[in-house]
C-alpha cells in the first residue's frame, strides 16, 4: 500500500511520516500534485492559515489532483489539523477563501462571544467518540489527543462527525464520510491513542484496497 503525504510547505511532515513508518507502512512525502496518481492512500497534514495553505496547494498542482483522486477515484484521505480545514468549501482565516470542496463545511474562528477561552486551543483534550467509528476502534471514550488551533469546522451534515471535543463549546474533533477522514487534533503527536487511530485508518484503507 502506497501512502502519500502531501507537502505544501505547511508543517513538519516528518513526524507524520515517522508515525506511519512505525506502523510498518512506507510513506512518501510528495511535492507535486501529479505524484498522487501513484498513491493508494493520501494524508494531508498541516499547520498555519487556511488562505496560505490553499495558495500553496494550488501552486504545487495539488488542488485538482486531490479532487480527482479523492472524489472521482475514491482514494482514501486523512486530513490533519489545517489539512482537515482545507477539505471544506470555505475558510475565513486570512480572509474568506474557497477550500478544496471535498466536504460540505466551513471553517470559522472560535466564537469568543460564546465563551471565555483563550486562543489558540493548545494542549491535550478528551474527545467524545461516536459509536462504531472507524478511526476510534479500540480507543476508549474520553481519550486525550493533542490540539493546536484557533479555527474549527462547522459541518452542513452532522452525521460526518465521528468525535467531538469541548473548548468553550462543543466542536467537531474528527470526521468520517465515505473515503474521507479528518482529525482536528494531531494523531502523530498524540502518543498511543494517536498511533492507534492512524493504525485504524491505514488498516481500514488496506482492507478496502
Amino acid at each position: 500500500m502506497r501512502v502519500a503525504i502531501v507537502d505544501y510547505q505547511a508543517g513538519n511532515l516528518r513526524n507524520v511520516q515517522k508515525a506511519v513508518e512505525r506502523l510498518n507502512h512506507a510513506a512518501d512525502i510528495v511535492q507535486r500534485g501529479d505524484a498522487l496518481a501513484n498513491a493508494d492512500v493520501i494524508i494531508l497534514p498541516g499547520v498555519g492559515a487556511f488562505r496560505h495553505g490553499m495558495v500553496n496547494l494550488e501552486q504545487a498542482g495539488f488542488v485538482e489532483s486531490l479532487r480527482r483522486e479523492v472524489l472521482e477515484k475514491g482514494k482514501p484521505i486523512l486530513g490533519i489539523c489545517l489539512g482537515m480545514h482545507l477539505l471544506g468549501t470555505r475558510g475565513l482565516e486570512g480572509g474568506e477563501m474557497r477550500g478544496l470542496g471535498l466536504l460540505p463545511m466551513s471553517v470559522p474562528r472560535f466564537d469568543l462571544s460564546k465563551c471565555t477561552v483563550r486562543l489558540p486551543h493548545n494542549g491535550w483534550n478528551s474527545v467524545v467518540i461516536k459509536p462504531d467509528s472507524i478511526l476510534f476502534k479500540g480507543i476508549g471514550q474520553g481519550a486525550d489527543f493533542y490540539f493546536v488551533h484557533s479555527y474549527h469546522v462547522v459541518c452542513d451534515d452532522e452525521t460526518m462527525v465521528a468525535a467531538r471535543c469541548d473548548y468553550g463549546y462543543p466542536f467537531a474533533a474528527a470526521l468520517e464520510h465515505e473515503n474521507i477522514f479528518a482529525t482536528q487534533f494531531h494523531p502523530e503527536k498524540s502518543q498511543r491513542h494517536g498511533l492507534r487511530l492512524l493504525d485504524n485508518f491505514l488498516t481500514h484503507c488496506q482492507a478496502k484496497g
